[in-house]
């Protein structure tokens, strides 16, 4: 048996200290939610507040005024600006597949965040619906609803190509 796979228990006071940790920003997250659920309410899905959070400061610092929208799931868009309606899809370094879900229908401004240590974005793309219905007039993207991944940002991605894609040291938040 190697030394990996053998019960160990010299560590469990430092993982349950970690999981009481993890417990504590889960709990103030959720907190914070309730009472300012304008800028982190939503559902049970922290990293999805944190995506959202971060994609209003980003549409923020572009100049555009968006709010969340109300109610814990919404068809297609998580935040509006007036006539915008924009859907925030972020992706942590912890997924391994760099893949989140499809893209519902409904937004006309979609955002992908890709968030590194410390949930700081790494990169942010910004697409448009005109943008992604010139890529499938194009034959580049093959359906309105695709598989959200970080392989959109690349330079050969949907959104590397027909969006824009923000770099970390363009990213003020």
């Amino acid at each position: 048996m190697n030394q990996l796979s053998e019960p160990t228990q010299e560590r469990d006071a430092q993982i349950q200290a970690a999981i009481e940790d993890y417990l504590q920003s889960r709990k103030a997250i959720l907190e914070l939610g309730r009472e300012v659920p304008g800028r982190i309410g939503g559902n049970d899905n922290i990293i999805g507040r944190i995506g959202e959070f971060l994609g209003l400061r980003f549409l923020e610092s572009l100049g555009q005024a968006p709010q969340k929208a109300a109610g814990l799931s919404n068809p297609g868009y998580d935040l509006f600006d007036g006539e915008l309606l924009t859907q925030v899809k972020a992706i942590t370094q912890e997924n391994q597949r760099g893949r989140s879900v499809r893209l519902t229908p409904g937004w006309n401004q979609f955002l992908l965040i890709e968030l590194g240590e410390h949930y700081t974005p790494i990169r942010i793309g910004l697409l448009t619906e005109n943008q992604q219905q010139q890529a499938i007039h194009d034959g580049f993207a093959k359906t309105e609803t695709p598989v959200v991944s970080l392989s959109m940002l690349g330079p050969k991605g949907l959104i590397g190509r027909y969006g824009q894609v923000y770099s970390q040291d363009q990213i003020h938040l």
